[in-house]
């Protein structure tokens, strides 16, 4: 009797890009249009191979109990917008993009504190990308960031933006990445 084939190797999770996400907010401003994020989104490739052909989705929306029901059709690959493409990122590389998310008026759900209607904005990226050689393959980097006003001197919390003081330029936006994130 023929001995049993032996099991494949499972395969080395090692040799392969890992897009590492993070995101520093520029600015931000409220307009009768709606809220405007201005940020820059860093890829950093923290794998042993190069990552091509990267397509950066994005959603924005308001903190609020029904955030998670939002992220979920986000990180499927149902919502969200492309907002950015990169060729490729080299091992050890970092690409820094830059750009602007807006929720329009519409959109933003107050959040009543006493005499005061805050906003607190969530942005998630998603991005896809791919590796060819011996061991072609997809992955997939995501996570979620919170914004607000950073505080003096700089605490872990960030406050929500005023949206009872009207229409202005917020002078210290700041942003935290939350714990909605994925690696693929």
């Amino acid at each position: 009797m023929p001995a049993p084939p032996e099991p494949k190797p499972a395969p080395d999770n090692a040799d392969r890009p890992w897009i590492d996400l993070a995101m520093d907010v520029q600015a931000a401003r409220l307009t009768l249009l709606g809220a405007t994020i201005g940020y820059r989104l860093t890829l950093h490739n923290r794998g042993s191979r190069t990552a091509e052909d990267i397509l950066v989705r994005s959603l924005i929306a308001n903190a609020d109990a029904q955030q998670q029901a939002l992220f979920q059709p986000f990180f499927a690959g149902e919502t969200g917008l492309p907002v950015h493409s990169v060729v490729s990122i080299a091992p050890g590389e970092t690409q820094k993009l830059s750009g602007e998310m807006r929720l329009d008026a519409q959109a933003i759900a107050a959040i009543p504190m006493g005499q005061r209607a805050l906003l607190i904005p969530l942005i998630a990226f998603d991005a896809r990308y791919s590796w060819t050689g011996d061991r072609e393959g997809t992955g997939r980097s995501g996570s979620v960031f919170i914004v607000g006003e950073e505080q003096s001197p700089p605490v872990e919390r960030l406050s929500p933006f005023r949206l009872d003081l009207g229409p202005r330029q917020y002078r210290t936006p700041g942003s935290r990445a939350t714990a909605l994130n994925l690696s693929s």
